[in-house]
């Protein structure tokens, strides 16, 4: 299985093509790289070059890594200096909820990386925008699976009834703020018993009054 996209590889990375989280070892960050953009101009970016153990195992890829990004590498990693990022781990995604003006294209994320031990919630201000987008940087290495484990369920699983409401109140969320709609499920969802979705229709139902001035 695979996104067309593959069969046109270009340069850099491109997102849709990650059909599940990938984990890079970074070679580099590189400013000042001047690229040409879809409408002809010229500007300067800063590129991320990495190896992984696929197509890039000896020659390094490439992606456009965004002012977000890099952000989120400096959480991840608990490292602001990119110039010692070189030789660290870094798990991508493909964020479908990634705008370019109104428009949601989706793009590369900072997903987490295997030496962080526990979520980090991240603010971004972002220009020209009311409210900053909430990211939860995950640790996504043998840590990542010693807290799944931890989390096992323990009691009955959510009813029917439960998981219909969670996505309905889910979904209405996602309208005003979904980066907080997938906060909350990152953080409440866990463990899959009935009790936890109590709980978690209850915050999703909050936010959602908030957002509408309304019942839910």
């Amino acid at each position: 299985m695979g996104h067309f996209e593959e069969l046109y590889p270009g340069r850099f990375l491109k997102g849709v093509t990650l059909l599940a989280p990938k984990t890079i070892r970074i070679v580099e960050v590189v400013g000042n790289v001047e690229l040409e953009g879809d409408d002809g101009s010229v500007k300067s970016k800063a590129v991320l070059r990495y190896k992984d153990g696929d197509k890039h195992k000896d020659k390094p890829g490439e992606i456009v890594w965004v002012r977000t990004n890099a952000q989120l590498a400096a959480v991840a990693l608990n490292e602001p200096d990119y110039t010692k990022w070189g030789g660290r781990l870094l798990t991508i995604h493909h964020d479908k909820t990634v705008a370019f003006g109104k428009e949601k294209k989706g793009g590369i994320r900072v997903l987490g990386s295997p030496d962080m031990t526990s979520s980090v919630e991240v603010s971004i201000k972002m220009p020209r925008r009311k409210h900053p987008l909430i990211y939860v940087l995950q640790p996504t290495g043998n840590a990542a699976k010693a807290s799944a484990a931890a989390k096992q369920p323990n009691g009955p699983g959510p009813t029917t009834a439960q998981t219909s409401e969670a996505k309905r109140l889910r979904d209405k969320l996602d309208e005003h703020n979904p980066e907080l709609a997938a906060r909350i499920f990152a953080e409440h969802s866990t463990p899959y018993t009935s009790e936890q979705y109590t709980a978690l229709i209850a915050v999703l139902a909050a936010e959602v009054r908030s957002a509408e001035g309304g019942p839910a």
